[in-house]
């Protein structure tokens, strides 16, 4: 008689799409990374964490360089994907679409591992030149460019008011990511911590008063 086969309900790892290995990859950079620094970290580090060989981690990257360029592609990049499709179909006021892009932000900048991205960004990638720029290019250039075409419609349509905008372009972002890294860091040590949600809030009534055109 035959036996019948039976499904393994969590099939072994070399058994998944090669696409799905990769993500593993990476998310263990991302922790391999966060816990001991860029500099410090090793690909057999990373393999270990991911459940791999690192032999099989080879396969798909072959330095810490091409992992980190890879996390800012496939973690980073959609995000910005995103905004620019929702920015060249919104028929809504310059001011929502500002609040849109915030809101958006700042729920991605505050998970966990973009928390991660950012801090190793801060602290080391400055001792990593070609990594930096590679950053700066594809993340820092990008999110200026979207939040410039917000701030453009608006002065257009007269809802906003001419303002520094390379300060704003800076100040924006700025405010996202530090206030992840805050909440994420001292917010626990904090007597009166904001929630996320007080902050995000905080942050709309801050730069939309900066930059709403003045009643007369």
């Amino acid at each position: 008689m035959a036996v019948p086969k039976t499904h393994s309900p969590n099939p072994p790892k070399w058994k998944r799409r090669p696409e799905a290995r990769a993500d593993e990859i990476l998310s263990a950079a991302i922790e391999v990374f966060g816990d001991v620094g860029f500099a410090r970290a090793k690909l057999e580090d990373v393999a270990k964490k991911a459940g791999v060989s690192k032999g099989t981690l080879y396969l798909y990257f072959d330095s810490k360089e091409e992992l980190f360029r890879r996390l800012v592609v496939e973690r980073i990049i959609p995000c910005f994907q995103e905004a620019e499709q929702y920015l060249r179909e919104s028929q809504g006021s310059a001011r929502e679409m500002l609040e849109w892009y915030i809101r958006r932000k700042w729920e991605t900048i505050r998970k966990p591992e973009m928390v991660r991205i950012a801090r190793l960004v801060h602290a080391e990638l400055v001792n990593f030149p070609e990594l930096a720029r590679f950053y700066f290019e594809e993340v820092i250039l990008r999110s200026r460019s979207l939040l410039n075409q917000i701030l453009e419609r608006g002065i257009d349509t007269g809802e906003f008011r001419k303002v520094p905008h390379d300060f704003v372009l800076r100040a924006v972002p700025s405010l996202l990511v530090n206030g992840a890294m805050y909440q994420r860091g001292f917010g626990a040590y904090d007597p009166h911590a904001l929630t996320d949600d007080e902050l995000l809030e905080g942050t709309l009534d801050l730069v939309l008063q900066g930059v709403l055109a003045r009643k007369v």
